[in-house]
Parts: C-alpha cells; structure tokens; sequence
C-alpha cells in the first residue's frame, strides 16, 4: 500500500512539473517588474505593440511603449492598467491622446481586459472590428467622437458583463433595429447620442427591457415617433436614473405615460429641444428624487404646475424657449412648496410672461437666474437684491426700466455673469467703483452708460465677452483698456458715437476673435490685427487704407464688413491670403478698378457684397471657383460685359444675386435657370438685350412650396429671416444688406429679407414674348419687368402667381387683353400696366378695380373700371335704350290699356250670363214642379205673416216708450 502511494505521489509531483514548464511559455512571463513583484504578459504586450503601429501619435503620448529593456514592462506603460497579482492587462485608457489610424484587432489578446476607453481619437472613419467582440470580460467600453464609420457590429450583444457602452457621436451608418442591445443584460449606462436611430422602431420596448439599465442617453438620434398603443405592450423601466432625449424632433408629449411609469427613481431629465406641447404634465411631481429638469426649446403652454415646486430636491429647472403665457406672480406661487429652497438654477427666458419682477427672495439658494426676453416690467430694486449666492442674471430683452446701482450688484461676491441688455436701464456708478466680483461675461446692449467709457471694466480681468453696443459712448476708448490684461474673445462696442484711431499694434488685438466697432466715428488707417481674429465689422466709420490692411497676409478670417467707410481706392489683387474668409462686405465705398483675380481664391466664401463703389470691367472668371456663394451683391457699379453663364453652371447655390445698376449687356443665357435655390434675381437697369429665358419654371424655389429652411455650414435661411454664422456667432443685422424694387419705390433690406421671391429685369432692352412658364412660380412676390421692348400678351395663366404682391409690366409694347385669372391675384397690392398697347375690358374683380386709373394709362384700347372709358359693347348699349325708350312707355301703356278693356268685357259677360242662368233656373224649377211650387208660395205667405207682426209688435213697443 505505501509503495502504490508512494507511485502515485511521484506521478503527481511529475505531473505538475511538466504542467509548470508548459505553463512558462504559455505565459510569457519576461520578468518581474519593480517592487511590487508584478509579471508582464509577452503575448499582451506584443499585441499592445501591433497596436501602437497602426497609429499616428502626434502628442508622444505612447512614448512609454517600446521595446527597448526599460520600457518592456508593459504595466508601466502610459494607459495601460494592469492586475497586480497575474500582471494581465485589466484597462486600457487612451481617450483625448490625439491618436490617428485604426484600431487593430491584436486587442483581441487582452483576454482580461475589463475597460476600454479610446474616446476623442481620430480613428479616420475606419469600422469598429468584429473582433473586439471576443473581449468576454470587458465591463467598460467608450467609443465616443472616435471618428469611426460603418455599421454597429452586432456582435456588441455578445457582451454580457459589460455595464457601460458609449458610441456617441461617430459617423456610424443608421442603425435599423437595438435587438442586439437586448442581450447586454448587465448595461448600467448607455450613451448612444449622434447616431441615426430613425427607423429604429424598438428603442423604447429594447431599453425598458434592460433590468440593470439606470443611464441613458440618446441625444440627437432623430428617435422615431412613440405611439400611445405602443406604450401598452412595453414593460417600465423602474432602474432608470438618468435619462436624455434631447433634440430629438419626433419626441412629443406621448411619451409622458411612459415617464410617468419608468421616473420614480430619476434623478436627471432632459427633455429640450423636442416637440413637446400642452401643459407641463404633473407627472414630474411623482419623482421625488429629481434633481434636475430640462423642458426648454419645446411648445409647452400654460403655467407652472403646483407639483414642481414639491419636489424637495428640485436643483435645476430650464423652461426656457416655450410658449409658456400667464402672470409672473403664478408662476411663482406655483414653485413656493419645498422647491424653493433647493432650487439653485431657474431659466424662463424666451416665453411670454407678464407682470413686474416678484420677489426673488423666496428663493434663497438661487445661482442662476434667466427671465430674458419675456414682457417683465417694473424695476428690480431689492427684488434680486438678497440673492447673495447668485452667480448668473439674464433679464435682457424685457420692459425693465430703472437705474441699476452699484450698492445693488455689490451684494452678489460670486457673480460671473451679467445680461441687462435690450432694456431701458441707466447704470449709475461712481467712477472708482471696484465691484466685489470678477465677471466672465458682460452684455449692457442698449443701457445707459455714456459719454465716458466705463472706468470699473478696468477692475474686471476675467473679462471674455463684453457687449456694450448702443450705450451713449461717445468719447475715445480709454488707453487703458488695450493694456488690460484681460483674455478679451468677444468685444461689441458698435453703435456709439466713439471717436478717435484704433491702435496699430496687432499685439492688442491677438486674444480677440470677434470684433465689432461699427456705427461710430473712428477714423485713421484699418488696424492691424492678429491672425486669431475671426470676425470684425468695421462698417460705419471712416476708416482708410485697403491696400495694406488685405495684403497683410492675415489668416483665420472668416467674417469681414468694411463697408460705409472712406476706401478710396482700387481693391488689391492680394486675396489669396484670406481663403478662409466666408463673409465679405466692402459695400458703399469709394472702390474703383476691377475686381481682383484673386477673389477666386475664397473658396469658401458664402456672402460677397462690393454694391455701391464704382467698380469696372467685366467679372473675373475666377469667381466660378466660389461655388459656395448665396449672396452676391454687385449693385450700382460699372461693371460691364456680358452676364457669365458659369453663374449658372458653377454657382448654383446661390439664393440672391443682384447685378442691379450696371452696364452689362449681351442676352441672359438658360444657364440662369440653373440657380434653383434663387429667392430673388435682381438684372435690372443694365443693358441686357434678347429675350426673357423661357426655363424660369426650373427657379425651383419660387415654383415650388418647398421648406423655408436652407443650410449649410454657416447659412441657415428659416422663415422670414436669414442669418450668416461663423463659428463665434451670428450676423444678421449689419451684415447683409439688399436694395429691392417693391410696390414702385426701393427699400433696403436686412434680416427680414427671407420670405421675398423676386424677379426684377426692369429697364433693359428685353424683347419677345413674356414666358409662359413664368405662371408655375407660384411662391413669386414681386415680378418687375417694365421699361423693356416686350411684345405679346400677358399670360393668360399669370393669375396662378396667388402670392404675387407686387406686379409691374409698364412702359412695354404688349398687346391684348387683360387676362380673367388677374381677378384671382388676391394678394396684389401693386400693380403698373401703363404705357402698353393692351386693349380690351380690365377684367372685374376687387382687387383690379382698386388701383390707381394711372397705372392703367397709356393704353388706348383698354376700357372698364377704374378707367372712366366704358368698353365699346356699353355706349351701344346705352345709344339704343335711349332711342327706343318712348316706344317702349308707348307699347307699355298701349298694352296695359289693353288688359283692362279685356277685364271689363269679361266682367259684363260673366255678369250676364249668370243672372240668367240664376233666374231661368229657378223659374223653369217652379213650372215643371208642383210641389216645389206649393212649398215656395207657402214659404212666402209665412214670410209675409211673419213680417207684419214683427213690425206691428215693435211699432208699438216703440210708441209706448215715447209716450212715456
């Protein structure tokens, strides 16, 4: 027996051994590492090697991996976390290292890996590898801005202990249904925002059936509508936490029962920028743990509902952007429960609420505060006055009236943010005040500061954006605020009256990004600015020197308005130096000469306006290169030659082009019927000759109902406005500027020139027919094509332009009649047809019968109201009534003499011939009838009797009573 057991322990003893020798290779184990006793893993450290060569480390930030003998640990690695007992690669953590290439499949040999962040790379639009699916033990992986394309492998669902997934915001192609997410049944946080979620129909049913599932956030997924019938079939999610479905258009306020089921432990809710309507729902006061809500940017109406301002724990409430309507004093009553104490940030900006400003005291912890642009009223006073703790105040854009002191704004230490804007505030500070706060942001648009600069901005250092456009300033800038040191990125001191020379030292200007100096009286040489400025508007002054300030060689600008100034001068050829440039306005001026070759090099030049100077000479070609365009203004110059057709071919994006008040001439060719965004197409007052293109039916936007909204990187047209943008702001009130023929006179407009279709070829020499296809633009508002040699006849379908408001077709050669559709032009407030040779009757209808007879004149042959010349068909008419009219009473009378001669002779007739028939029938009755002749003589003797004794007994009664 002892010798079987002795066997069988060198057996096993044998046994271990050769397991230990394979086990060596197998591992890999290179060393021991430090003090910590921690083994490196060869095949995982060669497979983080293979890693490292499909990317590009620009930062160095892999610098620690390598292979030389100090660096072959590696746990030591940068990113790479290892266990401290098996040396095996537990967590890789590169996100934000600015690393470029692929991801390799050799991760696939971190067997133990548990955490995988590579987040804030650029991964070149490479696809997320299949393989990395093999990582059964990872629990963590983040994916988010990876730059990463393709298709979500959905062998993700393989991941059964993973708790955190992010994919955010990667060019991943759309995602057709979440099954796959079904199966990662350990999923605590799931960030899925920026991704294509349209179609996919089971969103809602796949995340309510995750049990572990307590953040989730789907930001920007374009989420498909959620049916009620579809909320009956889906199981509530009771983990959930955290939940974000912002911007999200097809999100409306049915998903509020599914809230309403799934929000009891939530803690966060954003709900912004979707379609929600109605009142606020009281759901919100069954999450008793709510600590922050998102509602802005929606069309929520109504009030605040009492239960909000239950929620004890309430910290964050954003209601901006609603339709939300009602008192002010409402408002708050309704958020005087336990909320009031805990909430720390109340924006209501942007609704419609009224009454004067209540007392904000009721909220004691209050640290930021938005009631902008609302109807607010009244003054502040000590109404913000014990908010010691707040930090932020937006009340721009109210009705607030007032001084606001400087004993007021000293009770807030902590204050770092200030918008009094767009109301009717004076600021009344000493001038050695020293705030007891250090602002970041300032915006006094519109208060009442002036004549001097204000001397405490000096005390501000932290200053980044500063506003104080149209604040009665009318002195210099002092010296002292160029040699602040503040880190300035944003500065409006537009429409003052500032005088004096900026400095010339780009130095001063090298912080800046936006600058806006216009409307004032500077004047001197254009400065010198640094590289880093993105946005300046010099418009409205009177500045000088053109030619030095574009051929120094800046880069980085994206938005310049040099208009309204004192250039005298040709524009320099140096414009290769601005490719970034995207909005350029160098309108009334005193520019001459041609417009430089090297304009072309603004390739991304989406506004160009060089109106108003006095430029020559036909168009460069290179302009064909800025295919980018929506807004070409070269009005009232002397530019000359024919109108290119590259406009048509190369620059189809544009929406306005106006050419207006030139000398060009030759024919417009059909190539401008390729401008299919066009909304107004100004060629007038030149001398264009030929005729009226018959493709106009091919201007899209105008024959079309098309969507208002246009965009593009930095356009967006939407309703009755438009906006140019850059990456620091938007640029809709100085920027662009467009003179427009309407209703007889010129305007000028600005920024509510987007619902305007026009066509103006007016004053050339335009010959032929008006195109019949000029009838299908239907969304057309204005048409002028008057002082031209145009022949014909007006279309006789020009009545289905129902939009049409302003039409004018005087001082033509058109011929015919006035077509019936005119009448149903309903919408004209204009109309000029004079000086034609149009004949016939004005169509009746209100809307013609209206206008002036003047814009009727000139044409022989038309006749009707409002003319006092009655058509041809009427004076004959009236000449034969006139001579026939005695006939006519004659035949009258002679008739009516003749009915009643008829009605007497038949009157005796009948008369006649009824008496006989009466009498001859009772005689012939008596003859022929004895005893109907026994019973008439009897009724008459008993008649007779009767009488006599009547009269006899009343004849005596009578002497009886006159005897008495």
């Amino acid at each position: 027996m002892t010798l079987i057991m002795g066997t069988m322990s060198h057996k096993l003893l044998s046994a271990i051994f050769i397991f230990l020798l394979h086990l060596k290779p197998a591992l890999g184990v290179i060393s021991r590492v430090g003090d910590n006793n921690m083994w490196c893993i060869e095949r995982e450290r060669q497979a983080l090697l293979e890693f490292k060569k499909g990317l590009v480390d620009d930062n160095h930030r892999l610098s620690s991996w390598g292979n030389e003998y100090a660096k072959r640990n590696c746990c030591s690695w940068e990113g790479v976390h290892c266990n401290n007992q098996t040396g095996h690669v537990l967590e890789l953590r590169l996100d934000s290292c600015g690393l470029r290439g692929k991801i390799s499949p050799s991760l696939i040999e971190l067997h133990h890996l548990s955490y995988l962040s590579l987040s804030g790379n650029d991964f070149n639009n490479s696809e997320i590898p299949k393989s990395i699916s093999s990582l059964n033990n990872l629990k963590y992986l983040d994916l988010n801005s990876a730059n990463l394309s393709g298709p979500i492998p959905f062998q993700l669902g393989n991941f059964s202990h993973l708790q955190y997934l992010d994919l955010s915001w990667n060019n991943l192609k759309p995602v057709q249904n979440l099954e796959w997410l079904s199966h990662l049944v350990s999923i605590e946080h799931l960030e899925l925002s920026n991704l294509n979620l349209s179609v996919a129909n089971d969103w809602l049913k796949v995340v309510s059936g995750l049990p572990k599932l307590s953040g989730l956030r789907l930001y920007n997924c374009s989420l498909p509508f959620v049916t009620p019938s579809s909320l009956l079939h889906i199981n509530s999610s009771k983990s959930l936490t955290f939940l974000d479905l912002a911007n999200n258009p097809c999100i409306s306020s049915s998903i509020f029962p599914w809230l309403l089921n799934s929000g009891a432990n939530l803690v966060f809710v954003d709900l912004s920028s979707n379609q929600l309507q109605g009142s606020i729902p009281n759901i919100f006061g069954n999450m008793k743990s709510l600590e922050q809500l998102f509602l802005n940017d929606n069309q929520l109406e109504g009030g605040i509902p009492e239960s909000l301002g239950d929620i004890c724990t309430l910290c964050i409430l954003y209601l901006s952007s609603n339709n939300l309507n009602g008192q002010v004093l409402d408002f708050f009553h309704n958020l005087q429960g336990c909320a009031k104490d805990s909430l720390e940030s109340l924006h209501l900006g942007r609704n419609q609420i009224t009454g004067s400003v209540p007392n904000f005291a009721i909220f004691p912890s209050l640290r930021e505060l938005d009631i902008s642009n609302n109807k607010f009223n009244g003054t502040l006073g000590e109404r913000i006055g014990s908010l010691h703790k707040l930090e932020y105040l937006d009340i721009r854009s109210n009705m607030l009236e007032g001084v606001i002191s400087e004993t007021l704004l000293s009770n807030f230490p902590n204050l770092y943010c200030l918008e009094l804007s767009s109301n009717s505030l004076t600021l009344n500070f000493s001038f050695d005040w020293v705030p007891p706060f250090q602002l970041i942001d300032l915006y006094l648009r519109s208060c009442k500061l002036g004549p001097d600069f204000p001397n405490w901005i000096r005390t501000q250092s932290n200053l980044i954006f500063l506003d104080l456009s149209n604040t009665g300033i009318s002195n210099t800038i002092p010296t002292w605020f160029w040699d602040m040191p503040f880190e300035l990125n944003y500065l409006n001191l537009s429409q003052n009256q500032i005088k004096g020379r900026l400095p010339n030292a780009s130095s001063i200007f090298s912080n800046f990004a936006i600058l806006d100096f216009s409307s004032n009286r500077f004047e001197g040489p254009l400065p010198v600015i640094s590289s880093n400025l993105s946005s300046l508007n010099l418009s409205k002054n009177k500045f000088s020197g053109l030619n030095s300030f574009i051929c120094s060689k800046i880069g980085g600008m994206m938005h310049l308005d040099l208009s309204s100034n004192n250039l005298f001068e040709g524009i320099p050829d140096c414009f290769m130096h601005w490719q970034e440039l995207e909005i350029l306005n160098l309108a009334h001026n005193n520019l001459f000469g041609k417009i430089p070759h090297s304009m072309g090099s603004l390739i991304q030049l989406i506004a160009l306006d060089l109106s108003n100077n006095s430029l020559s000479g036909e168009l460069p070609w290179s302009l064909q290169n800025c295919t980018l365009l929506r807004f070409m203004h070269l009005e009232k110059n002397k530019l000359s030659g024919t109108i290119p057709a590259w406009i048509g071919e190369r620059m189809s994006s544009l929406i306005i082009l106006s050419l207006r008040s030139n000398i060009f001439h030759g024919s417009i060719r059909s190539q401008i019927c390729l401008l299919i965004h066009i909304k107004y197409l100004d060629l007038s007052q030149n001398n264009i000759s030929g005729t009226i293109p018959k493709c106009l039916d091919n201007l899209i936007a105008m024959a079309h109902k098309i969507s208002d909204v246009m965009t593009n990187k930095y356009f967006i047209w939407n309703g009755p406005e438009y906006s140019f943008y850059t990456d620091y702001g938007s640029y809709s009130d100085n920027s662009v500027h467009i003179t427009v023929g309407w209703k007889g006179n010129v305007y000028e407009y600005g920024k509510n020139f987007g619902e305007m279709r026009s066509i103006d070829l007016a004053n050339n020499k335009l010959t032929g027919n008006i195109p019949e296809g000029i009838s299908c633009l239907i969304e057309l508002k204005a048409l002028n094509l008057s002082g031209n040699m145009l022949t014909g006849v007006i279309p006789k379908n020009i009545g289905k332009l129902e939009q049409l408001e302003s039409l004018d077709l005087s001082r033509n050669w058109l011929s015919g009649s006035l077509p019936a559709s005119m009448v149903g032009l309903h919408y004209l407030g204009y109309l000029d047809l004079s000086y034609n040779k149009l004949s016939g009757r004005i169509p009746t209808g209100t809307q013609l019968q209206s206008f002036d007879p003047s814009k009727f004149m000139g044409n022989a042959g038309l006749c009707g109201p409002p003319l006092i010349e009655k058509c041809p068909e009427d004076v004959t008419s009236n000449i034969g009534g006139s001579k026939n009219h005695q006939e006519d009473r004659d035949a009258v009378s002679k008739n009516h003499q003749g009915d009643r001669d008829e009605f007497w002779k038949c009157l005796y007739v009948g008369t006649g011939f009824g008496f006989a028939t009466g009498f001859w029938g009772v005689c012939v009755s008596l003859i022929l009838n004895r005893s109907w002749r026994h019973a008439y003589f009897l009724m008459l003797t008993n008649l007779k009797d009767w009488l006599y004794v009547t009269i006899v007994v009343h004849t005596a009664i009578l002497l009886k009573m006159f005897h008495s």
